[in-house]
């Protein structure tokens, strides 16, 4: 007898079903799951699965402007992917999957980033790698003077006068998520809800930076830290007596050069991106490319094709073939196409060249989570 598998969009009332498999798959706090699911759970941008009538597997997006090559392209970062442990290794993820990437391109949505703890598991789904991020770790702080140019913010207003200094940074980096004030601000409202706390570095009355962290008796996890050119070293000066005689590690952006005498920089993948509508995004990218090329994607039939750069169908030759995840790494500026050359069937070498020199890498790097 065959299983009766149902894949639906969600609605308010699978709320609690939600957050039940949220916490069984990524055991956060309480209170953390409270605030999260009361402000960030969107039933209309997130998927469900049912099997025989039981509630097994999920995922959610949240959408948000994302920041490509200097453009701003509408996105959606999906989180909260998660299966019943009692129905794990029966492909359910492979069902729910391109049903949300469907329903993501129906609603306008071009890229969809997110940030797993395992970004392999996404590379069958075309989603691989567009960002890198640092981190310096540290395995017990010493004693370390307080800065008196480093505080400790709480208020509203204290957030209201660090979004800026986001919104710049943010627009230094392919692959960053654009957020509003008001959505800046519900994220502190997130870390806070779970512990969180964040200093800035003040100098003649002015932010130079700030940095969001959790502290606890064994460890100071920084998950975001920001600040203006050359102010850096001086943030995380103001983080160490935090760490005092505790672990500490921190997400940095990638190709920041640091030296820290009791710790190590480390630079690792972090944020992989899946393509829900390759033409609209050619489109916006607005590319001066007189070149076509063909693509393959197994999970949104729409993109599949013979495209030029402005996201037109292609009536001549194609210079190259490529897949629709490896094409979003060249576009978001990750990987080059000639460093993608293995992956890429090339049938004008000249062409592809030219190609590959016009479109440059750039700097690229995720913060949020969700």
């Amino acid at each position: 007898m065959s299983e009766n598998i149902i894949v639906r969009n969600a609605a308010a009332a699978d709320r609690k079903d939600f957050r039940r498999l949220w916490k069984a798959c990524f055991h956060d706090s309480d209170a953390f799951c409270n605030w999260f699911f009361e402000n960030r759970f969107l039933p209309e941008y997130s998927v469900c699965l049912e099997t025989e009538g039981e509630f097994a597997s999920c995922m959610q997006a949240y959408p948000y402007s994302v920041w490509l090559r200097g453009r701003e392209i509408p996105g959606a970062m999906l989180c909260g992917v998660s299966t019943d442990p009692n129905h794990r290794k029966k492909g359910y993820m492979g069902k729910i999957f391109p049903y949300e990437m469907e329903m993501l391109r129906q609603k306008g949505i071009l890229v969809a980033p997110h940030t797993p703890a395992v970004l392999e598991s996404y590379f069958s789904f075309g989603h691989f790698p567009v960002a890198d991020a640092s981190y310096l770790e540290c395995k017990s702080v010493p004693a370390y003077p307080v800065s008196k140019n480093i505080h400790l913010l709480s208020a509203k207003a204290d957030f209201e006068r660090i979004y800026p200094i986001y919104l710049t940074f943010a627009k230094k980096y392919s692959g960053m998520i654009l957020r509003s004030k008001a959505d800046f601000l519900r994220k502190c409202d997130d870390y806070a809800a779970d512990g969180g706390k964040c200093i800035a570095y003040v100098k003649n009355g002015d932010i130079k930076g700030y940095c969001f962290f959790y502290q606890t008796e064994e460890c100071v996890d920084c998950v975001e830290a920001v600040a203006t050119d050359g102010n850096y070293y001086t943030l995380l000066e103001g983080l160490y007596p935090y760490a005092e005689g505790r672990a500490l590690t921190v997400k940095l952006p990638p190709g920041l050069l640091l030296s820290c005498p009791f710790g190590k920089m480390m630079r690792r993948q972090k944020g992989v991106m899946g393509l829900c509508n390759m033409q609209e995004l050619l489109r916006l990218l607005d590319l001066n490319l007189p070149y076509g090329f063909s693509v393959k994607d197994s999970v949104i039939a729409e993109n599949n094709g013979c495209f030029d750069f402005k996201g037109n169908p292609y009536n001549k030759a194609s210079v190259f073939e490529i897949e629709a995840g490896r094409l979003l790494q060249v576009l978001a500026g990750y990987h080059t196409l000639g460093e993608l050359k293995q992956t890429i069937k090339i049938y004008d070498m000249a062409a592809f060249e030219e190609i590959d020199r016009l479109l440059p890498k750039c700097s690229c790097y995720i913060i949020d989570e969700y």
